[in-house]
């Protein structure tokens, strides 16, 4: 055998055992990736949240970001539910403020409702 032949094999087994390495990194990692705790799922659960129904005395301010839904707005949510729809998650706004524009979706639908019990009140 040629040197050259033999340093292609010698080349080629070499990468063969990187590629080995690689694959049973990978696999030990996607094992050892933990699976979400309920301690996860409550501080996911208490993200802050934006408001973004119209501003109601007591339950909310218009684009106003709460690391806790207000009593007020709590109360408000219990009697009609959809006002909850109001409250998102802040990387969701732009998808809000696109309903809110065009006058479709289920927040528009929950905005109005806000905006007529402000008006009754």
């Amino acid at each position: 055998m040629s040197k050259s032949t033999k340093k292609a094999q010698t080349a080629k087994e070499a990468e063969a055992e990187v590629k080995d390495e690689v694959v049973e990194e990978t696999k030990v990692e996607e094992a050892a990736e933990p699976e979400k705790t309920e301690e996860v799922a409550e501080a996911t659960a208490q993200e802050p949240k934006m408001y973004v129904g119209p501003t109601i005395p007591g339950a909310g301010i218009q684009n106003r970001v709460y690391t806790e839904i207000p009593e007020g707005a709590a109360a408000l949510i219990k009697e009609h539910p959809e006002f909850g729809n109001l409250f998102i998650a802040i990387e969701e706004y732009p998808k809000a403020n696109r309903m809110l524009r065009e006058g479709t979706g289920y927040i528009f639908s929950a905005f109005n409702k806000a905006l007529g019990y402000k008006n009754n009140k």
